[in-house]
């Protein structure tokens, strides 16, 4: 028989006979044939590997005195050979028996025939070696189908958030993977999940008939409950009552029989769910036929479970993520449109206002008693200070909404600009403004004009606060060598109550001991923070109560070769 002959059988079983006797391996050889099956022999021990690898039998027949030859190497043989792991071998002994064999060649014989030899023997047990091989075989090879079907089925789950999207494709999936005629997906209320449960049949005409599982089936959460407290699945069939088998379930209400009662439904359930209980039920439903489900099914099933209860979760969480997204982008479009409404309806009427008292003032309508003029003095103050209050609450809201545009900043030139324009006001309240600042460029990247504002806030923050006398220092560090660039502004001022520090970022908030006559409304730091996160940098405040305050900015340097 050559080798393609071989590969091309089927529905038979051929052997390779090995055995010191030439004539006792013809013998075998012919009894085997008798028996409808095929064979080649070989009596040199030598050359029985070459024939085993070149023919691929079903199975082995051998003698003692040859087997006992290849006991040591035998394992060696297998770890080269992998396809011979699991070969039936029948091993031929005398009729007299053994008293004992090796040890090392135990695992490797399936049976043994003593002499003197039958056909009808011999057939008999190279025939049931052979079944029970191939058997196996079906067995490993449906087990390896099923476990890459459920594993494509677990990627499914986990490549969308949609929970319609995800129940409606694993369970078509899992019933086309065990061999089911109808799988259902019974989900209870629970917070947990935003899913409703599904079902899928196989083909349209079903002798049962099939309905929606409820939602607030007590039986049905309790066996969920029950199978997820022993992590386990249940079976359940019609033509058997419950309490008759161990591990069993009652055959679901919703899964209605014919009258006549002439068909079997049976099949096998499961619990979803997560943490410490469950929120649903996996039935799986065969008709007229036993489900397939043994331990690997069962356990590639609870695997499937376990991901889609994850999916079902997250999605669920997902889900209320982005409707609190949506609904803080409502909110924050209606604050905007609110601030523009008030921002317009506001800076028109002050405006009037603000031009009149001027000419009120400046004597256009005629000359003012005193008191008059001191009260109207006191209504420009207060006109002005609502203008800034305004300002503020426009450049705030700016601010949060609108991206910069960066381009390449020299912070030490901006920083030198911003010192020089408050040299005036430091010297009209007695303070000693220091400024040092590095010999070359530092570059980063980010919009000048709101790096601008966001710096002088805080200078002027600095100035404010620092007593006559007093002195306010400015420090710039950083360079080619570093990645980061610091802006320090440290004052000798009255300093920041401990219990402010942690608020002082937020909008509108002032620290106690600021002096009520001094301008401000309290956003200027909450703009300088916004500005320096958008340009991926940060800032920090340290202060002692009396004795002054430090404020730390970071920014990271441009990279030189995007402008270059």
């Amino acid at each position: 028989m050559t080798q393609d002959e071989t590969r091309g059988r089927r529905g038979t079983a051929a052997a390779v006979v090995a055995s010191a006797s030439a004539s006792e391996a013809a013998e075998v050889q012919q009894m085997l044939r008798s028996g409808g099956l095929t064979g080649t022999i070989t009596a040199a021990g030598d050359d029985l590997l070459v024939e085993v690898l070149s023919f691929q039998p079903d199975i082995l027949v051998v003698d003692l005195e040859i087997a006992l030859t290849h006991a040591e190497s035998l394992p060696e043989i297998i770890a080269q050979h992998r396809q011979l792991a699991g070969l039936p071998v029948i091993l031929l002994l005398p009729d007299a028996g053994v008293g004992q064999l090796p040890e090392g060649l135990l695992p490797y014989v399936s049976d043994i025939v003593f002499r003197p030899l039958t056909a009808a023997e011999l057939v008999h047990r190279v025939r049931a070696a052979v079944t029970r091989r191939r058997r196996r075989q079906s067995q490993r090879a449906a087990s390896a189908r099923l476990r890459e079907d459920m594993r494509r089925i677990s990627a499914g789950i986990r490549a969308t958030n949609d929970p319609t999207v995800m129940v409606g494709d694993a369970l078509p999936a899992v019933g086309r993977a065990l061999g089911a005629h109808h799988v259902a997906l019974q989900l209870f209320d629970d917070e947990r999940i935003a899913a409703q449960g599904s079902s899928w049949t196989a083909g349209e005409a079903r002798v049962a008939s099939y309905s929606t599982p409820s939602t607030d089936d007590d039986a049905a959460f309790a066996v969920a409950r029950s199978l997820w407290e022993e992590t386990a699945a249940a079976t359940f069939d019609s033509d058997a009552a419950p309490a008759s088998r161990s591990g069993a379930a009652p055959v679901p209400a919703w899964i209605r029989l014919p009258s006549d009662r002439t068909v079997r439904v049976s099949g096998a359930v499961a619990a979803l769910g997560e943490g410490a209980g469950p929120f649903g039920l996996l039935w799986i439903v065969a008709e007229d036929t036993d489900l397939a489900w043994s331990g690997v099914e069962s356990a590639l099933t609870q695997h499937v479970l376990g991901n889609l209860a994850h999916g079902l979760i997250q999605a669920k969480l997902i889900s209320t993520q982005q409707q609190a997204v949506r609904k803080l982008h409502a909110l924050n479009k209606a604050k905007s449109d609110f601030v523009g409404t008030v921002n317009h309806e506001l800076r028109t009427p002050l405006a009037s206002i603000t031009g009149y008292l001027e000419m009120i003032i400046d004597g256009v309508g005629g000359e003012l008693p005193p008191e008059a003029s001191t009260m109207l003095h006191a209504v420009e103050r207060n006109t002005a200070k609502l203008s800034r209050l305004i300002e503020n609450i426009s450049a705030l809201s700016s601010r949060e909404d609108d991206l910069p545009a960066h381009e390449p900043v020299d912070i030490v030139h901006l920083v030198s600009e911003l010192t020089s324009r408050s040299v005036l006001q430091a010297s009209a309240g007695g303070i000693l403004l220091d400024c040092v600042l590095p010999d070359r460029p530092i570059t980063v990247s980010g919009d000048r004009e709101q790096l601008s504002d966001a710096l002088a806030g805080v200078l002027s923050n600095a100035l404010t606060f620092t007593r006559e006398d007093g002195t306010v220092s400015v420090r710039v560090a950083g360079g080619p060598e570093d990645d980061r660039v610091v802006i320090t502004v440290s004052d000798t001022g009255i300093g920041i109550p401990p219990d402010d520090l942690p608020r002082l970022f937020d909008s509108f908030h002032r620290a106690a001991n600021a002096p009520q006559a001094l301008p401000g409304a309290g956003v200027g730091l909450s703009i300088a923070r916004n500005t320096l996160e958008d340009h991926r940098g940060s800032i920090r405040i340290d202060s002692s109560l009396g004795l002054g305050t430090t404020v730390v900015i970071t920014l990271p340097l441009l990279d030189q070769a995007a402008i270059s």
